[in-house]
Parts: structure tokens; C-alpha cells; sequence
């Protein structure tokens, strides 16, 4: 939904370092001259109120931080906008996987869940204690279609948000709202390593460059490099803004000289065997952590085919979650 790949991608060129410097410069310049001459107007109460709007939500962003957080500072993030938030959507599936998941109850205690847009705010406090409101009320919003021109946007302040808690930091591991949690992932995650996460394509080798990442599930630990690399890409999408988050992400950690040379972030692909989706679904539930509802747009569709998920999931770990090899059924409406 957020971080998902564009059925058309277009091919991306590398980013030149020289190039990129020269960018970042001018742009940070101008942005320094903007700011200092709009902020010497006499009387400028514009100004004066976003400011105080500004640290308004950064005290709130941390005091719900410091709430959700475990003991090591890492917290579960997700995003939503008012489609997949409210009755009988994917937020109630989403949450109900986290009851119905073997270990995975006490995680809701640790989710902390962005909203784009005041109605997902306001359906989310009824369902959640740990809410926060983006502020991409002027953005597209996420149900709009990902070649929308002003999706590039709305990407940027969620990556925007996700470097700021990294740099507060909070370890984080972002999800979907359409990943359905079944068990405790975070025995996956490698807790050394700046990022770990999911693919699309794997090649058996979790340290692989080849395995294709996918962006609808990954940890990042707060370290100086991830922070560095939520910055860069965050200004990567300012330079390719017809290209989306998850392809911008795949190019950097493949060919940027910057990422691959200077930053060397250490990664960890999780294995599809484990962490499955109805594009190439693992049938096999006992190896389930993770089940993602990608390769499916229809909303109705989604909803339907996660709640299959989650139906057969309950049946299956009252029933038979000793038996090797049990199968599932886990897409129908999508996969027709």
C-alpha cells in the first residue's frame, strides 16, 4: 500500500554522488535563504504557529515513543488512511491477526500506528490506545493509485517519519497493515544488522545483493548508517519522483556508490518461506510467521481473502499446529 512497487516501473539510472551533493547544496541553500527571510517579516504569526504546531507533534511522537517501546527501544510501526481504517477493514483484521497469533498478543502493546488523514485517526482511537495523525492531510492520500503525481510526496513524509523515530533512537519494524502476524518475527530479525528485511524474489542466501527487497515488511535498528540511508532515500525520491518508494529503495541498496561504498548497510533478507504473501503463497502453515495480502488492489477482495487467512490460521494452530506440512488455502478472491 505505502511502500509498494508500481506495476509500471520505470528504469532508474544510477544516482551520481558528485550529482547528488551538488543537489543536496542548492537545495538546502535555498531552503536556508527561504526560511530566514520569511522568518525576519515582522508580525509573522504563520510562522510563529507551525512552529509551535511542529513541536507540538514532535512532544507527542515521542511521549507515545517512549509508551510502545520495549526494553531494547524498538517499536512496531504501520501506516493507514481512511479505507483500510474502519469497520470490518483491514485494521480490524490486522489487529485481530495479532490476538489469534501464537506469541504475538503482548506486540499490540508496542504498535504504534500512523494515520494519514483525520477519519483513520479517529476510527483508529476506538480500535487502538497508540495513534499518531501524519501531517499529509494536502498529500494523496494512500488508497489513490501509486502513479498518482502526488504519491511521491505522501512517501516522503512517511519516510520522513520513519527516519525521525529512527533518529530518536527507536529500532522499528515496520508492517503493512495488510501483513497478517501468525507468529513472533522478530525471532528472524538479526538485531546487529542496520536492516532486515522481506523479499519478493529470494535466492536461498538471506546476504544475497539478488534477492529483490520488499518494502511491506522490514526492522531497521537504529544506528547512525540507517539513519544516514532513511535520509538518502528520502532525497531520492526528490530527485525520482515518477519512481515509487520500493523501487527507489531497491536501486539504492543495489547500484548507488554512495549506499553500497560509503554507508555499507549490513542486510538480512527474510526467507518467503517464512514470511509468505498471496503473490507466491508458502502453503505450508506450520513454517508461516507472516502472511502479506500483496498481489491483490481490490479492497473487498483483500478483506475477504485475509479473513480466510485468519479463519483457517485460528483452526489450524487450535487443531493441528503439530502436524508437518499442513496446507492452506490463503487466496481465492485474489488470486481469480
Amino acid at each position: 500500500m505505502f511502500f509498494r512497487r508500481t506495476t509500471e516501473i520505470q528504469v532508474m539510472k544510477k544516482l551520481k554522488p558528485p550529482r547528488l551533493l551538488l543537489l543536496i547544496s542548492v537545495i538546502i541553500f535555498a531552503c536556508l535563504i527561504l526560511y530566514l527571510s520569511f522568518n525576519s517579516v515582522p508580525g509573522n504569526g504563520q510562522s510563529l504557529l507551525r512552529k509551535n504546531q511542529s513541536n507540538m507533534d514532535n512532544t507527542k511522537l515521542i511521549e507515545l515513543l517512549r509508551k510502545v517501546s520495549m526494553s531494547d527501544r524498538t517499536v512496531i510501526l504501520t501506516v493507514l488512511d481512511e479505507a483500510w481504517a474502519r469497520p470490518g477493514s483491514v485494521l480490524d483484521l490486522f489487529l485481530e491477526s495479532f490476538q489469534v497469533g501464537i506469541g504475538t498478543k503482548h506486540f499490540l502493546n508496542h504498535l504504534l500506528i500512523f494515520t494519514t488523514d483525520d477519519q483513520a485517526y479517529q476510527y483508529c482511537k476506538t480500535m487502538h490506545p497508540h495513534c499518531f495523525p501524519l501531517p499529509t492531510q494536502k498529500a494523496v492520500p494512500a488508497g489513490k493509485p501509486l502513479t498518482h503525481p502526488d504519491r511521491s510526496k505522501f512517501d516522503r513524509i512517511v519516510i520522513s517519519f520513519l527516519r525521525q523515530v529512527n533518529d530518536l533512537g527507536y529500532n522499528f519494524l515496520f508492517t503493512e497493515a495488510d501483513v497478517m502476524w501468525l507468529k513472533n518475527p522478530f525471532q528472524h530479525v538479526d538485531p546487529l544488522l542496520e536492516l532486515t528485511i522481506a523479499c519478493e524474489i529470494y535466492t536461498g542466501d538471506p546476504r544475497s545483493a539478488s534477492n529483490k527487497a520488499d518494502g511491506s515488511f522490514f526492522f531497521a535498528k537504529s544506528t547512525d548508517i540507517a539513519v544516514e540511508i532513511f535520509r538518502y532515500w528520502e532525497l531520492a525520491m526528490v530527485m525520482y519522483p515518477n519512481n515509487d518508494a520500493q523501487s527507489v529503495l531497491e536501486m539504492m541498496i543495489k547500484e548507488d556508490e554512495v549506499v553500497q561504498f560509503r554507508l555499507q548497510p549490513r542486510i538480512k533478507y527474510l526467507d518467503p518461506a517464512y514470511f509468505s504473501g498471496f503473490c507466491q503463497p508458502n502453503i505450508n502453515m506450520r513454517q508461516a510467521y507472516t502472511m502479506h495480502a500483496n498481489c491483490c488492489e481490490d479492497l473487498e477482495s483483500k478483506v475477504h481473502d485475509l479473513r480466510l487467512v485468519l479463519d483457517e490460521w485460528r483452526n489450524y494452530s487450535m487443531t493441528n499446529s503439530s502436524i508437518p506440512g499442513s496446507s492452506w488455502i490463503v487466496s481465492r478472491k485474489c488470486t481469480n
